[in-house]
């Protein structure tokens, strides 16, 4: 049942027979696969193939191969498995093949290039694409010429990358989803948006992880703001369900009250004195609801060349289904900012760019992996479905004390874009290749469904 790795081809000289090589061969074949796609055919061997499987024109055309390329082979239960197809849903679609993503289309570009590294098929869909009557998708891969249409069957394995929390909540989108998982029983990882609430109280009851944690509590009185003022000289206020930095306020105890800054979309920031808790929730709750946010305690995060800095930790399960670390990189606040977000003028660095010593470079890896690897897998412990990835906001107080911000279950690519965290990019999308492949392995292999009942 291991997978193995072959050039994928066409035989021009044959109709409905699939060619293996000759060290395959095993009694019983019946049929070849491709994604739900499922075709009964000949199967033979050849001795003169070694790394390439053939399959005669008609039966490729008939499974929907979109073309020739090096995928994995796994046989089970009488079937010939070529794949796996990984599908990735997203939305925001254009009319237009140059960019069908508008600024996302670069990211899932490069995504797509990486399909071969892993043995896969892969392609972008949307709910709008669907066949459900034919089980088939209009599917959009990228070739070396660009973005290409293709008829593609239902996929082995969906990975999620849903662009924001309003589109996910979409009626059509929801249900696309659950008859892809209920009705098609297909594995569909990080198929939500974390709420940093609910995975604050996840973490908080779980001894593994309860010590990582400032002190959070949703839909504050002003007794509370006030109490956590007082206990710790600066609190946080953020959106339950915020992201990249926005609407985020930090109240500072002062002698004559509360000194509150809040960093604005348009990357300007203002600076506000209020007498009380009370004065600031009153004048808070004009513009938002504080049902929706919570107040958490400051941390008097290690600072580079006089400004805070946390860390963004990646973290991905690889092709056993295991929790890997695949990035570290060191925000910087701005000038002015209360966060870290590179939206709100946050620089990124390399450790080795802010750490000279290797030695204490070392440690903090090892602490921050450590942490960031337990929480992950508390996370998968406690949460229903599938989880591939999480990007974690984790800083370190001035006495070496390791802290958990925000966990984020389609986190952003933003520190990225420094060119000495190219190779680790590319190592985090890879590894999204390897988990599907891993889940779709689990599902054609096992007899019951991977979904809780």
């Amino acid at each position: 049942m291991n997978r193995k790795r072959f050039l994928i081809g066409i035989d021009k000289n044959s109709e409905n027979t699939l060619f293996l090589p000759s060290a395959m061969k095993q009694d019983g074949l019946l049929s070849a696969s491709f994604g739900t796609k499922v075709v009964r055919c000949h199967v033979t061997f050849r001795r003169n193939l070694e790394q390439t499987v053939l399959l005669s024109e008609n039966l490729f055309h008939e499974l929907l191969i979109p073309h020739r390329s090096r995928a994995d082979i796994l046989i089970h239960d009488h079937s010939v498995h070529i794949g796996p197809l990984i599908g990735i849903f997203t939305a925001g679609f254009t009319a237009s093949l140059e960019r069908p993503f508008k600024d996302r289309s670069l990211f899932f570009s490069k995504l797509l290039t990486l399909h071969e590294q892993t043995g896969s098929y892969c392609f972008v869909f949307g709910a709008h694409q669907i066949n459900w009557q034919e089980g088939t998708i209009e599917a959009l891969l990228y070739r070396e010429n660009g973005w290409e249409k293709h008829i593609v069957p239902l996929p082995n394995v969906v990975y999620d990358r849903l662009p924001n929390r309003k589109i996910e909540n979409s009626i059509v989108l929801q249900n696309t989803k659950n008859r892809l998982i209920n009705e098609y029983q297909i594995p569909w990882f990080n198929k939500t948006f974390f709420n940093k609430w609910d995975v604050h109280q996840l973490l908080e009851k779980d001894p593994r992880t309860a010590p990582f944690l400032p002190k959070s509590i949703l839909h504050p009185t002003v007794e509370q703001i006030e109490e956590l003022s007082d206990s710790f000289g600066k609190v946080y206020i953020k959106p339950a369900d915020g992201a990249l930095g926005t609407g985020i306020y930090q109240l500072a105890k002062t002698e004559s009250g509360l000194t509150v800054k809040h960093t604005n979309d348009a990357k300007s920031f203002s600076s506000i004195d209020y007498p009380d808790a009370s004065a600031f929730l009153d004048e808070f709750q004009k513009q938002h609801d504080p049902a929706v946010f919570l107040v958490q305690q400051g941390v008097h995060l290690i600072e580079f060349e006089g400004k805070p800095a946390d860390f963004r930790v990646h973290t991905n399960k690889n092709g056993k289904g295991k929790w890997t670390v695949t990035a570290i990189a060191v925000k910087i606040s701005g000038e002015n900012s209360i966060t870290t977000h590179l939206s709100n003028g946050g620089v990124v660095k390399t450790l080795a760019e802010v750490y000279d010593d290797p030695t204490e470079r070392i440690h903090v890896i090892k602490k921050l992996s450590a942490a960031a690897l337990t929480a992950s897998q508390v996370l998968h412990d406690h949460i229903d479905g599938f989880v591939g990835e999480i990007g974690f906001d984790f800083g370190i107080d001035q006495n070496g004390k390791v802290w958990m911000f925000e966990a984020n279950s389609r986190p952003g690519r933003s520190i990225f874009s420094h060119p000495n965290l190219q190779s680790v990019d590319s190592l985090t999308k890879r590894r999204s290749f390897e988990y599907a492949s891993y889940l779709s392995k689990m599902a054609i292999t096992s007899h019951e469904s991977l979904w809780p009942s």
